[in-house]
């Protein structure tokens, strides 16, 4: 059974192991790995669980998958949702963002922005509610896709 739970420091270095691998699949479609996920490093990912919200999805005591939620303004932005790849495609990555969402449900609105040349990104945040707000050209051969959320309110 996956647990979500928040991330601590001494995490870091698993979160950040998985999602390199999580974001090899973008750079080899890409044709790069000089996309933000795959540049950053241990330290980076420390700092983001020490200053902002960080959850893991846990398998027992292993961690299979992270998302973290970046309060800017108005705005929750929803970054590096990664998932173990033996673990991809069983609605971790969902239960990431869900939890994420629901921790700052009082915000104006979710962010985020996906890869368009990895199969079903931008379908994947569709199903959760996301639209696509702008489409930008990243190279030559990658587009971005800028995508929100209303959070969900209730009365």
């Amino acid at each position: 059974m996956i647990v979500i739970l928040p991330a601590a420091p001494h995490d870091a270095e698993v979160i950040h192991a998985i999602q390199m691998r999580a974001f090899a699949e973008e750079a080899r479609l890409s044709g790069t790995e000089q996309i933000p996920p795959l540049m950053e490093d241990v330290a980076a990912v420390e700092h983001d669980v020490r200053t902002h919200t960080v959850l893991t999805a846990r398998d027992g005591d292993q961690i299979v998958g992270s998302a973290r939620g970046v309060i800017k303004g108005a705005a929750c932005l929803i970054h590096r949702v990664s998932v173990e790849p033996t673990y991809q495609g069983k609605g971790i990555g969902a239960k990431l963002i869900d939890a994420v969402e629901q921790l700052h449900a009082t915000v104006e609105r979710f962010e985020l922005t996906t890869n368009t040349l990895v199969p079903g990104n931008v379908e994947f945040y569709e199903r959760r509610g996301y639209t696509v707000t702008q489409r930008r050209n990243f190279s030559d051969k990658i587009v971005l896709v800028d995508m929100q959320k209303m959070p969900a309110r209730t009365l």
